[in-house]
C-alpha cells in the first residue's frame, strides 16, 4: 500500500495543473467573448484590404464583383442619395420621374 504522502503528492501532481489550465481556459474564453478579436492579419482577406487601402493593385475576384454589386444594390433599395454622376443615380432619377 502506498503511503499517504505519495497519496497527496500524485492529486496535487494531477489537481493542480488541470485547475490552473481550466482556469486560464476560462480566463481566455471570456476576454474572447467579452472582446472579440477582428480577423487575423495572416487572413488572405484581410492581406487583401490592407493592400487595397494603401493603392496596391490586387486581383479582382468575381466574389468581390458580387459584393460590389450587392453593396450599389442595397444602396439603391433604401432610396439613399448618390453622387451625381453616379451610374446607378441616372437610373433612379430616371425611375422616379
Amino acid at each position: 500500500m502506498l503511503p499517504v504522502g505519495a497519496l497527496i503528492v500524485g492529486l496535487f501532481a494531477v489537481a493542480v495543473p488541470a485547475i490552473i489550465l481550466m482556469s486560464v481556459w476560462a480566463g481566455v474564453t471570456a476576454l474572447r467573448l467579452l472582446f472579440p478579436e477582428g480577423p487575423l492579419p495572416s487572413e488572405p482577406d484581410a492581406l487583401r484590404r490592407r493592400a487595397a487601402t494603401r493603392g496596391d493593385s490586387v486581383p479582382v475576384r468575381l466574389r468581390d464583383i458580387l459584393e460590389d454589386q450587392q453593396a450599389r444594390q442595397s444602396v439603391v433599395a433604401r432610396g439613399d442619395d448618390l453622387p451625381d454622376g453616379h451610374p446607378l443615380a441616372d437610373d433612379l432619377w430616371l425611375r422616379r420621374n
